[in-house]
């Protein structure tokens, strides 16, 4: 499965000012002292730089102070960056820089990162594969594939916060689509372009009162249809367990083979809109009626030598799903 994991990050800034021996006080004000964080959306377990900035201030020749949580760790002029590492889901780091300007009262400013995590995952909800195909069904061109925001987002008292309780918003190839964005609709389905084939799909994720909010975003590039060789036995059925790659051997006079169409669409693989074409060395078969992916194979001598066999699978209701097979068989 792909998935990209884009982090959740709650950040708050709080800025405050700290008393001299003096009983004079000062007021800050937002733009003397603005904060960056990198990465913006900082995961659990991950280093994270915190920057200041200001053009008010000279923060080259100001004393900075940085603590975590309350305690004191670095103290120095012009230390406008500190690097450190967010904890587990959902805990909170209180990082604290104490700005003294030269001859000036102190200035602070706070900034509280809880991490948190957004998985986007996708299915290819109309793609192709045998049954008890244990594998993933691969979105391919014009195939329907499903995303899904799951937010991992933890509440005060450490539970995890509903999918269903945050407002999403959905853009497809960086376009917005309003139409299906809103409250609790963390699922919305796209075809897959053959013109524009990587699907660049992102979701912006925000509480109902806008104080916790992120973004998660995926590319998606389609794979290809293939078509897979199986024998089938009398006794057995199809032999899924081992494919048939470009050669076989027949040592009785008898062979029936199946072959798999994987990952077209619509989702039944024998549906009439998926055509088959088959050729023995060269010339056109017709399959039995209502199971165009097999054939049965009669040898009506004992003479050896090798038959080719050619397949051709498309979809006729779309454009460009198609795929092509061959399979030697040599008789024995």
């Amino acid at each position: 499965m792909f998935r990209r994991i884009t982090p959740f990050v709650l950040i708050a800034l709080m800025l405050g000012m700290s008393a001299l021996s003096s009983p004079a006080t000062a007021q800050t004000t937002d733009s003397e002292v603005s904060v960056s964080v990198t990465p913006e959306n900082p995961g659990p377990n991950q280093s994270v730089t915190i920057s200041l900035q200001s053009f008010t201030i000279d923060l080259d020749t100001a004393e900075i102070e940085w603590s975590i949580d309350g305690k004191g760790l670095v103290r120095g002029i012009g230390y406008k960056r500190y690097t450190f590492t967010t904890k587990s889901l959902g805990a909170e780091t209180r990082v604290t820089a104490t700005i003294t300007p030269t001859g000036q009262f102190p200035r602070t400013k706070t900034v509280i990162i809880t991490p948190m995590s957004v998985d986007i995952l996708w299915q290819a909800t109309d793609s192709t594969v045998p049954p008890f195909y244990r594998g993933k069904a691969l979105a391919t061109s014009e195939s329907t594939v499903k995303f899904v925001a799951i937010p991992q987002v933890q509440s005060v008292n450490g539970a995890l916060i509903g999918t269903n309780q945050f407002l999403y918003t959905w853009r497809e190839n960086f376009t917005s689509d309003q139409n299906r964005s809103g409250y609790g609709k963390n699922a919305i389905s796209y075809s897959m372009d053959y013109l524009n084939p990587t699907k660049h799909v992102t979701v912006a994720i925000s509480s109902l009162d806008g104080a916790t909010s992120t973004a998660a975003e995926i590319d998606l590039t389609p794979d290809t249809q293939k078509l897979v060789w199986y024998e089938s036995s009398p006794k057995y059925g199809p032999l899924y367990a081992t494919a048939l790659t470009g050669e076989h051997t027949v040592s009785g006079s008898d062979i029936s083979l199946l072959v798999e169409p994987y990952f077209f669409s619509p989702g039944d693989r024998t549906s009439q809109e998926i055509t088959y074409e088959w050729r023995l060395n060269g010339e056109p078969i017709t399959p039995p009626r209502g199971a165009p992916n097999t054939l049965f194979l009669h040898r009506d001598t004992d003479s050896t030598g090798d038959a080719s066999l050619a397949l051709s699978v498309s979809n006729t209701s779309t454009l460009f799903q198609e795929a092509r097979a061959q399979l030697l068989l040599h008789l024995q």
